[in-house]
């Protein structure tokens, strides 16, 4: 309900979509970067910033006029999520 009841009904598509082309890109890189780095240093990247996005939406008052946040919690969020498909998978 953070899209639709403050930035509106009509925009709740684009921020899916920047949720889905992010999920997408962070599946994609997310394979290279693990050959590179590791497993444990990539699940506790995806953790840490899952954390803080959830800290964040907790205390975040949301306002029409901050629509890039909504853009950025969003594809953050996908690319949390790709990590731990990627990873668990």
């Amino acid at each position: 309900s953070f899209v639709s009841c403050a930035y509106g009904i009509s925009n709740i598509g684009y921020v899916m979509i920047c949720y889905g082309v992010a999920n997408a890109i962070g599946a994609l890189a997310t394979g290279s970067i693990v050959k590179l780095t590791g497993r444990i240093p990539v699940v506790v990247f995806a953790f840490s910033l899952h954390l803080a996005i959830i800290i964040t939406l907790l205390f975040w008052k949301p306002t029409p006029e901050q629509g890039v946040i909504f853009f950025l919690m969003s594809g953050l969020w996908g690319i949390c999520d790709a990590i731990w498909l990627v990873q668990v998978n």
